[in-house]
């Protein structure tokens, strides 16, 4: 059984074998930290990672909005639950006209 001082003993000889230094070089763990230690281009690319988002966010829940209204629209000749449905739509129509 080793010791408790030979376990904690750092291992620097496997820290330099080429075959890791290899895979480091592969991963670009280089450029991840020199992209780490730079605020800007973390802020940057935060803030452009936002902007997709939101614009993503808002162009999804129109499509998804527009299709709701489109079904809608087509479940109106269902007799139980078309009076209703119309009336919302009636709703969303008059909606419209007041913010054109």
């Amino acid at each position: 059984m080793p010791d408790k001082k030979e376990e904690l003993k750092p291992r620097s000889e496997s820290l330099e074998s080429p075959e890791l230094l290899k895979k480091f070089d592969f991963w670009g763990v280089a450029d991840f930290i020199a992209f780490l230690k730079s605020p800007t281009k973390i802020f940057f690319l935060n803030l452009l990672a936002g902007i997709g988002r939101g614009l993503g966010f808002a162009l999804g829940f129109t499509i998804l909005t527009a299709i709701v209204i489109l079904l809608l629209r087509r479940a109106v000749s269902v007799p139980v639950i078309g009076a209703y449905i119309s009336k919302v739509l009636e709703f969303i129509d008059a909606q419209r006209q007041v913010y054109r």
